[in-house]
């Protein structure tokens, strides 16, 4: 009875787990969508684990504040060739560290990138890496 009651307390609690992190997905999603601001990213670095997905590291300018974050690759299956580019970057102002890339939207515009806060060695030049585990 015992091995139960534990189970079922383990059970329950992963299960809290998972509905308090889609309730703070949801409400991330819903504040960028509301108060959301758009600047642009660059990817400066990615990590490929083997059997999982990709972390993205990005950087980029809050207030000519340079910041940096990283980001699961779930969907977009980012490669080496993406590293160094810049793309459209949605975050909150009030927590700049919930971040959304989107992939779709790729910026080549050097004017829009020096005004989102890069320097030109940053745009021409930079310290890209790509960290992959040894076999």
């Amino acid at each position: 009875m015992k091995g139960n009651t534990k189970g079922l307390l383990i059970v329950g609690f992963v299960f809290i787990l998972m509905i308090f992190g889609y309730m703070r997905s949801y409400w991330a999603e819903k504040e960028l969508k509301k108060d959301g601001k758009i600047t642009i990213a660059r990817i400066d670095s990615i990590f490929v684990p083997p059997k999982w997905s990709s972390t993205i590291y990005l950087s980029y300018y809050i207030d000519n504040k340079k910041c940096t974050s990283s980001k699961e690759d779930v969907n977009y299956k980012s490669s080496k060739k993406d590293i160094g580019k810049f793309y459209e970057f949605k975050y909150l102002p009030n927590s700049p560290r919930i971040v959304r890339l989107n992939f779709s939207k790729q910026i080549t515009d050097t004017t829009a990138i020096l005004k989102a806060g890069f320097s030109r060695e940053e745009i021409e030049t930079g310290n890209f890496t790509i960290d992959e585990p040894k076999n």
